[in-house]
């Protein structure tokens, strides 16, 4: 037996089976997919879809008063119950929401009887990979100030300009995959189904 094959002490077992455990510890769970987790809705046509979106844009002009606009990415109605989604991509470890969206936002979160807010950001995510992070909050936790942010006049890189609005950083929302995702949105559902 060399030195090195002879046992060690009772820590030097300890301290092997431990590292065993911490990395079995740290492996993530990898999720199958199969035909149930292929997208239930398709765009028919995008290219209408998308010159349906810029068409819209040249509906305010210059001449106005009127100004600004926000869309909704996502908005399901079920039994009286609204899910309401906006996905953000990450900047520099930040996602940034307009003042008039939240604004938006809090109004119908504020409003309707059952309503429950997601705000999704992601690293430029299809959502097709089920093990893909994305990151967490929901309009109730920032009502209750538990997301910190800062607000102002902020550079936002999905525009040419500054927008007043709401940097969060990503530290600050729950990291869950996509599939962890799926679940949460399919429990939001059956949550509205039984009230």
């Amino acid at each position: 037996m060399t030195k090195n094959d002879k046992p060690g002490g009772l820590a030097d077992i300890v301290y092997r089976n431990n590292q065993k455990l911490v990395r079995k510890s740290k492996e993530k769970a990898s999720y199958t997919k199969d035909e149930l987790d292929e997208p239930k809705h398709k765009i028919a046509n995008p290219e209408l879809f998308a010159k349906g979106r810029e068409i819209l844009g040249n509906l305010i002009s210059k001449r106005m008063k009127t100004s600004g606009g926000t869309d909704v990415d996502w908005l399901i109605e079920h039994n009286g119950g609204f899910m309401i989604f906006e996905l953000k991509t990450f900047y520099d470890d930040r996602i940034v929401i307009s003042k008039a969206q939240m604004s938006a936002y809090m109004r119908l979160y504020d409003n309707l009887p059952k309503c429950r807010i997601l705000f999704i950001g992601h690293d430029d995510s299809d959502f097709t990979n089920l093990d893909d992070p994305v990151w967490l909050f929901e309009m109730n936790q920032w009502r209750l100030g538990n997301i910190p942010h800062v607000e102002g006049s902020l550079t936002d890189p999905a525009y040419s300009e500054n927008v007043a609005g709401y940097r969060i950083e990503r530290e600050f929302m729950e990291k869950i995959d996509v599939k962890i995702l799926r679940d949460k949105i399919d429990s939001i559902w059956h949550e509205f189904e039984r009230s």
